[in-house]
């Protein structure tokens, strides 16, 4: 039965390239699976010619005579797809504490309060490293995914800024290049193996070997105020903090690297209706990525 609805739907885009664009099925998949049902029927379907082919007379009737029950399918199946299901089941998602705190907690509210029968249950972690292990349906990375089948879509943006506490520069000199971080006790708060930087446009890497790491923005912004050493904090909540004089910034000639918050979801797990659903508000939410980052609040550190 597979084979045959393959072949009515290379006949109905016309060839096996074109059907691949959007079936997402590779060509020679579709190759094989119209060979195959020529050899159950013991038929020729298709004459094959470099990138079209032409139906036989065979393959004109069972086309004719099967592509009109897929085609009812297919809209059945639409039907039923279209109905609002009620939403039930646990849905698993890790995360940033920042972003728990200051955006997912209170979706994850609305989103049970809309749908009753879902559970959620928040692991904090800026990477997916161990997405499969603790069968996580939805992450929330600053790290790109590495493990394969994952899918990642960009969420939002945020510039960095360099800074250290006025504490931390009046024992140490203040570096007046980017090399000069190596001397440096260096803060982070995710797992990235190196900080790349443009100075005088050219692009500098400096392997991040931390003396502190935490994964939690929060607890960064209080250690780096405490004069533990030099981190990167997004640049929209540094102001409060150099005017209040907690902190001050390093290196502002220095193009900082740009850190990027990703959703990230399994391509091989069906992803059940709930976790969909969820997954769609939080990206909807996202699209006014300055509403989350401005309550970051600077006076929790």
């Amino acid at each position: 039965m597979t084979n045959l609805y393959w072949f009515c739907q290379s006949v109905e885009y016309g060839s096996f390239a074109v059907t691949s664009l959007h079936t997402k099925v590779s060509a020679p998949t579709l190759s094989r699976a119209v060979a195959h049902l020529e050899e159950q029927l013991g038929e020729k379907l298709l004459h094959r010619h470099a990138k079209q082919f032409q139906l036989t007379t065979a393959g004109n009737e069972y086309y004719q005579r099967y592509a009109p029950i897929f085609k009812q399918l297919h809209e059945q199946w639409q039907q039923l797809s279209n109905r609002q299901p009620t939403l039930t089941g646990d849905i698993r998602v890790s995360c940033p504490e920042t972003f728990a705190d200051s955006f997912l907690q209170q979706a994850a509210i609305e989103f049970m309060a809309i749908h009753p029968e879902v559970n959620i249950h928040i692991d904090f972690s800026s990477d997916t490293e161990s997405f499969f292990d603790d069968q996580i349906d939805l992450s929330i990375s600053t790290n790109p995914p590495k493990a394969p089948h994952l899918v990642q879509r960009r969420l939002f943006d945020m510039t960095l800024t360099l800074v250290a506490s006025p504490s931390y520069l009046a024992k140490h000199r203040s570096p007046t290049c980017v090399e000069d971080l190596l001397q440096h006790d260096l803060l982070a708060g995710n797992t990235i193996p190196y900080w790349e930087f443009k100075q005088a446009n050219k692009p500098l890497r400096i392997p991040l070997k931390p003396k502190y790491s935490i994964d939690s923005l929060r607890l960064i912004i209080q250690a780096t105020c405490a004069g533990v050493g030099i981190c990167m904090i997004p640049s929209i909540i540094v102001t409060p903090l150099v005017e209040n004089g907690r902190l001050e910034i390093l290196l502002p000639q220095v193009e900082c690297p740009t850190g990027i918050a990703y959703i990230v979801w399994a391509d091989r797990k069906l992803l059940s209706a709930r976790v969909q659903a969820f997954r769609d508000m939080i990206i909807e939410r996202m699209k006014q990525p300055a509403n989350f980052l401005s309550t970051i609040s600077p006076q929790q550190p």
